[in-house]
């Protein structure tokens, strides 16, 4: 009885821990504006405890954590990237449009040529080594700041001297210019924001240099105005904003853009010449996987199905030994076999072919290893599919003198075909999404040269949207990756669903 307490007692110590885990992180969530995620984790809190603390539903209890870890790693991702896919989102629009106005305003600063630069002293705070800048602003106020908060102090009289130099500050070690050299480091990522909007930074290790930022914005009219010129910058539906003469600033933010990711596709030449070569080689790569790993597999199979062969089991064992070894190992070390001249292929038949560098031959290498690593799959599924055919029907055969060739033409494939037709569909699937095998072995390269190094002769589309959402050399292109993402998983549920049901017309077959 005893136990029965403990045991309930822990239940409730659980379940509510896990309660408050959820509501301080939908709190979090709540504060950041992230309201999808901050009103997920409030109701996961509510069910959590109508489940296990109410509801004497049992399975309830075993579908509830399964439920909502679903929705959390894989309903909600879907349905993000389909959203993204009709925004901007990418380098430079990653803010919201008051966040991205806002930076616009601190960070662009013009020199004021009225003031004069100010002088100021270094100091480090005796316990905790942090540097402080001392300087005298508006009459004769004294301001101590570590770059983030700014505030006012009275130094004793007697330890100013003429020239408004302070020598001692209680709590402070005041360093002279040779001492501060030692903090240029720091001091250069000073910015000192005062309340009316002017900003001091170091020019050097004496004084400080007064400034004001480039823009004001005029929230009513929705409009930036250069203090400089007096330009006007208006918002664009790029989430820009841009003056009249076409010039923009940045950063951006992240905006609505309909449509315009999926017709770029079409429309943009820099997008549509390198994407037609990628779908080419993704379709080719997949067919041309499947049909011939299959073969290999039933080829493997009706050879090891021989009775009169010995040590089945032992050569069986050893054509599934690609399988047993991880991807990621075997892709690496295939990568290193493929090495131009230096790799154990070139040097074990004493020849010097480019496998990774040239655009066919970096094709052929790819190919050969998902071959290496698939062909034991369908190795095992076709003997399986072999084995299950009915004796009886391959020795009626013999009996009406179906010669060895006939029978496997018109019994054995037709029947081997038929149930392992499923599987070719996934294989299919699965081939037009193998990114580990193109990115661990060739990068997707080599790269074409009218790509701006988006795509490569090994790219799949898969790997294609890879590169254009984290491309080192233009920028991530979050938006436009979401919509070729879309883009492939129609290719693959339009070529399964196809698949399914040529499968169906073949279940009246005989």
């Amino acid at each position: 009885m005893q136990l029965k307490a403990i045991s309930k007692a822990s239940k409730y110590v659980i379940s509510f821990g896990f309660i408050l885990i959820l509501l301080v992180m939908g709190a979090k969530l709540f504060q950041d504006k992230a309201w999808f995620l901050a009103i997920f984790f409030f109701l996961s809190a509510g069910l959590i405890f109508y489940t296990y603390s109410i509801s004497k539903s049992t399975p309830a209890k075993y579908l509830l954590p399964g439920v909502l870890l679903l929705t959390l790693f894989h309903i909600y991702p879907a349905f993000y990237s389909g959203a993204v896919a009709f925004t901007n989102d990418s380098n430079g629009h990653q803010l919201s449009k008051e966040q991205a106005i806002a930076a616009i305003v601190q960070d662009t600063k013009i020199p004021i040529a009225t003031e004069e630069p100010i002088k100021y002293q270094t100091l480090v705070e005796v316990g905790s080594k942090k540097v402080f800048v001392l300087f005298k602003y508006e009459s004769e106020i004294f301001w101590l700041t570590d770059g983030k908060t700014v505030k006012s102090v009275a130094p004793d009289p007697r330890s100013i001297l003429v020239d408004g130099t302070v020598v001692k500050l209680g709590g402070f070690t005041v360093l002279s210019p040779e001492e501060a050299q030692a903090q240029i480091a720091v001091l250069q990522n000073f910015v000192i924001n005062l309340e009316s909007g002017i900003s001091l930074q170091p020019q050097d290790l004496e004084s400080l240099e007064v400034s004001q930022p480039a823009f004001r914005y005029n929230k009513a009219k929705d409009e930036l105005v250069s203090n400089l010129s007096g330009e006007i910058y208006a918002p664009n539906d790029n989430g820009q904003m841009v003056s009249k003469t076409g010039e923009v600033l940045y950063p951006g933010w992240k905006a609505n853009v309909g449509w315009r990711n999926f017709s770029s596709i079409i429309t943009d030449k820099e997008i549509r010449r390198p994407l037609l070569a990628v779908l080419v080689w993704t379709f080719a790569n997949a067919f041309l996987l499947v049909f011939i790993s299959f073969l290999m597999g039933l080829v493997l199979a009706l050879i090891f199905n021989f009775p009169a062969l010995r040590s089945k089991r032992f050569y069986r064992t050893i054509f599934i030994i690609p399988m047993a070894i991880p991807s990621v190992l075997s892709l690496l070390v295939w990568s290193g076999l493929f090495t131009a001249e230096t790799g154990v292929i070139d040097r074990m038949f004493h020849i010097s072919i480019p496998w990774l560098t040239h655009p066919w031959w970096a094709r052929v290498a790819v190919l050969i290893v998902e071959l290496w690593i698939t062909f034991p799959y369908m190795f095992l599924i076709t003997t399986g599919a072999i084995q299950a055919i009915p004796g009886e029907i391959l020795e009626a055969a013999a009996i009406d003198g179906a010669s060895p060739l006939k029978s496997f033409t018109q019994i054995k494939l037709p029947l081997v075909v038929r149930t392992v037709a499923p599987l070719l569909v996934a294989s299919i699937a699965m081939a037009l999404n193998n990114f580990g095998a193109i990115y661990l072995l060739t990068g997707g390269g080599p790269t074409f040269s009218n790509s701006n190094g988006n795509a490569g002769a090994t790219d799949i589309l898969i790997s294609y949207t890879y590169k254009l959402a984290f491309n080192s050399q233009e920028g991530n292109n979050y938006g436009l990756a979401s919509a070729l993402s879309i883009l492939n998983f129609l290719i693959v549920g339009l070529i399964s669903i196809y698949g399914l049901k040529k499968m169906k017309t073949m279940e009246g077959i005989n």
